[in-house]
């Protein structure tokens, strides 16, 4: 938690501070306020203001997390907030380096850095504050809300409102809108990444009448165990058929693809990713291709 906090301070202060882009969530929220209040506040920097007003926002949402999660992920959370607050407090008067060469590249670098931290957050039940904890609040009280959808929106408001404002007083062209945009989508992006892997599963739904001498290569070739689901046809000719489950590593798909072909060019197969194998967490290490 303590690299979350300061991987999402760095990402801010170092990338999008200078480039005067908003990112979304209570971090492009904070952003967009700390030009407004800036206007009547001279005697501090923009950065240092910013901290303040990061934590600030912050405080209710920690409440509500205090109420109604409690646990282990609220300490955290807690703890994350006040990582990056304390951070981006100090960074201004040790000096740490910020990046203004090229906009996109500052972009690209720091949905980068922020979805390692929300990836990192999010494996030891945390999080960096802000809309994760609203997420949090509405999923334990209406599970069947889609989540996702919500604060993709929220974060493209978020984001948008507060480039208007950039636009207002910096004077900035739209384009700071088109660079924050992309900075939301791409963080979302990356942190998908990070959790699922970049060589994650995928899974082969293989409907065969070879599905005998199908198994055995499987199992010979790939070193793991299928399953088999019976097929019922109308067709009272038909030959008989089952559906040949098999979950491989991206990397191995081609050379399943080519076994199926070899044993049933006329075999009807369909693929799914596969984003998650909870019950075995070393399956990309543990199963290797003969």
């Amino acid at each position: 938690m303590t690299v979350a906090g300061i991987l999402n301070a760095i990402t801010l202060y170092t990338f999008l501070n200078p480039s005067k882009l908003i990112a979304g969530g209570f971090s492009g929220l904070s952003s967009a306020l700390t030009y407004i209040f800036k206007l009547f506040v001279d005697s501090v920097s923009y950065d240092q203001l910013m901290s303040l007003v990061y934590f600030i926002i912050n405080i209710p949402l920690l409440v509500c997390s205090v109420v109604f999660l409690r646990g282990d992920f609220t300490i955290k959370t807690v703890y994350a907030t006040l990582v990056c607050t304390g951070t981006l407090a100090v960074f201004p008067y040790v000096h740490f380096p910020q990046f203004v060469d090229s906009r996109i590249i500052g972009v690209i670098f720091a949905a980068v850095l922020i979805g390692f931290s929300m990836y990192i957050a999010s494996e030891y039940n945390g999080s960096n504050g802000g809309t994760e904890i609203l997420a949090r609040i509405v999923s334990k009280y209406h599970p069947e809300i889609d989540l996702s959808k919500v604060i993709l929106v929220a974060n493209f408001v978020i984001a948008v409102a507060g480039s208007v404002i950039v636009i207002i007083i910096e004077g900035e062209n739209g384009a700071v809108v088109v660079y924050s945009l992309v900075y939301v989508v791409l963080g979302s992006t990356f942190m998908g990444m990070f959790k699922r892997g970049f060589n994650h599963p995928q899974k082969f739904m293989i409907v065969t009448t070879q599905y005998e001498r199908l198994t055995e290569d499987i199992t010979a070739y790939f070193k793991r165990g299928c399953t088999c689901v019976d097929v019922n046809s109308d067709d009272p000719d038909a030959a008989p058929r089952k559906i040949v489950m098999v979950v491989v590593q991206y990397r191995q798909r081609q050379h399943l693809k080519q076994l199926i072909k070899a044993r049933d060019p006329h075999a009807f197969v369909f693929v799914k990713d596969v984003y998650d194998v909870f019950s075995r967490p070393t399956f990309n290490r543990s199963y290797k291709t003969k």
